[in-house]
Order: structure tokens, then C-alpha cells, then sequence
């Protein structure tokens, strides 16, 4: 008998052991690189937090912002990226939409991010829809996550 998804299936935190790419052409890294570290956070009151991190992201060369110089503050945006909001799933569907009330990309403020979901092995797995990119090709998003 399968157990009934409810927002307490995702209750709790949640660490990523595994981000990837899917193409055409296979399996490809996941935008923030190999080793991507993340955390995201569900509650049963339907909140939700995520963060990722590159692993190679770099420390910024100066305590003092101002000294900083802007190619450091770009690459360090792009090395991460985190959003936060309430949630609600569509079991039917197998969906969980994320509605973003605050995001470093300033742009998912105010909308969703739609994620198909399952539940192998005790793992949460959150794939994207198909992403177009810059090349014209599409991609699906990844994300494997392990209960903490």
C-alpha cells in the first residue's frame, strides 16, 4: 500500500547528495557544477527554504565590500543561489510549486517554481520542467535530496 503524500512527507531538512543536468545528449553537470551543496527546508505549515552553493565557490578578496572588486560580487552571485516561500503540492500530478516570496535571482520574487517529485529509497528527488538555454536546447534540472 503507498503512503499518502502530505506536506509532512516533505516535513524537515533535507541535504543534496546529487545535482544534475539531463539533455538530449545525457546526463551533463548541474548549472552550479559538480559537488553542488545544498539544503532545502519544508514544514507542515506549507513554508519552504532553499539554498545552493557551488563547492568551488570562491571567498570574496576583502572583508570591506568596497574594496571588493565587481567581477568578484559576479561570480559569487552566480555561485549561488536561494529562494524562499510557501509551497503546495498536487499529488496527483506528483508536483510541488514553490512560491517564492524572496530569492537572490531579484526575477523569481513573486512567482513559482514548479518541481515534479518522488520519494526512491527515502530520497527526495525534485526534477525541473524542461529548461530552454542559451544554446536553444532544453534541460531538466536534477536535484536528489537525503533526509537529515
Amino acid at each position: 500500500m503507498e503512503q499518502q503524500i502530505t506536506a509532512r512527507s516533505f516535513a524537515g531538512t533535507w541535504r543534496l547528495t546529487d545535482a544534475y543536468a539531463e539533455t538530449d545528449a545525457g546526463r551533463q553537470p548541474f548549472p552550479l557544477g559538480e559537488g553542488t551543496q545544498g539544503l532545502i527546508i519544508y514544514d507542515e505549515n506549507g513554508y519552504m527554504s532553499a539554498q545552493l552553493m557551488s563547492r568551488d565557490r570562491a571567498r570574496l578578496s576583502a572583508r570591506n565590500l568596497d574594496e571588493v572588486p565587481l567581477e568578484e560580487f559576479k561570480d559569487a552571485y552566480l555561485g549561488y543561489t536561494s529562494y524562499f516561500g510557501q509551497f503546495t503540492l498536487n499529488v496527483a500530478e506528483k508536483t510541488v510549486t514553490h512560491h517564492v516570496e524572496g530569492s537572490l535571482a531579484a526575477g523569481w520574487v513573486g512567482g513559482d517554481q514548479l518541481r515534479f517529485f518522488e520519494f526512491v529509497d527515502g530520497n527526495l528527488v525534485l526534477k525541473t520542467p524542461p529548461i530552454r538555454i542559451a544554446d536553444g536546447s532544453k534541460v531538466v534540472n536534477t536535484l536528489i535530496w537525503s533526509r537529515v
